[in-house]
């Protein structure tokens, strides 16, 4: 099921207002906030990081169905799973996903409250910074790369369409430097981080150059 930008935009903003109501920090990660700072993929669900230690996923997500009926949960696909996954009524059959993250999971850095970033167009929504975004989305391509199953590897396609335009916005409009973000972003994520971009360079060399300009060696 596709989903048009204007639905994916309705469930992130009631995802976002309903953690804001519980007085919970967030910034949008994946395809979201990517849109969010212009590329072109419309995003199919709403990746969201609730800048908390005290609370878990699991509670998470029950406060936001505790706070919209169009929130529900479900078991998830894997019979193994102790999770629910998330979702938000859109209308009869149509639904789109939500995840919630936390700090920590996947590698996500937490983020200070002055460091969360926006955009004018869509200035009620908070945003992962864009370093850190770009390199979430590398980290993403890697692991979907590793992947034993052939539903995950395939998204390294769209991982790549993602960083390719990601850096070039990097470049061209957001004026991103490493220097810049890596004063607040853990050394180990940073570390990781390069390592991912020779690894991407050595597939992609003619992305060498804007990953040079942003202030990685390559």
């Amino acid at each position: 099921m596709s989903l048009r930008l204007d639905e994916v935009e309705r469930v992130t903003r009631a995802t976002v207002n309903a953690f804001s109501a519980a007085g919970i920090r967030t910034c949008l990660v994946g395809g979201m906030a990517c849109s969010v700072y212009e590329t072109a993929r419309i995003p199919g669900d709403v990746d969201i990081v609730c800048l908390t230690e005290t609370h878990t996923q699991a509670q998470l997500k029950a406060i936001l169905v505790a706070t919209d009926s169009n929130f529900y949960t479900i078991a998830s696909r894997d019979p193994l799973a102790t999770y629910r996954v998330l979702w938000y009524r859109l209308g009869l059959r149509r639904s789109c996903k939500v995840d919630v993250l936390i700090p920590g999971i996947m590698n996500i850095p937490s983020v200070p409250g002055p460091r969360i970033a926006y955009r004018r167009s869509r200035s009620d929504l908070p945003l992962m910074p864009f370093l850190p975004l770009l390199l979430l989305k590398l980290q993403a391509w890697m692991d979907h790369g590793e992947a034993d199953k052939l539903h995950p590897r395939v998204k390294q396609y769209i991982d790549v369409g993602d960083i390719g335009e990601l850096l070039a916005l990097a470049v061209s409009t957001y004026g991103v430097d490493l220097k810049k973000d890596r004063k607040w972003l853990p050394e180990s994520f940073v570390r990781a981080a390069a390592k991912r971009v020779k690894a991407y360079v050595k597939r992609y060399p003619e992305s060498g150059e804007q990953w040079r300009e942003i202030g990685f060696s390559v």
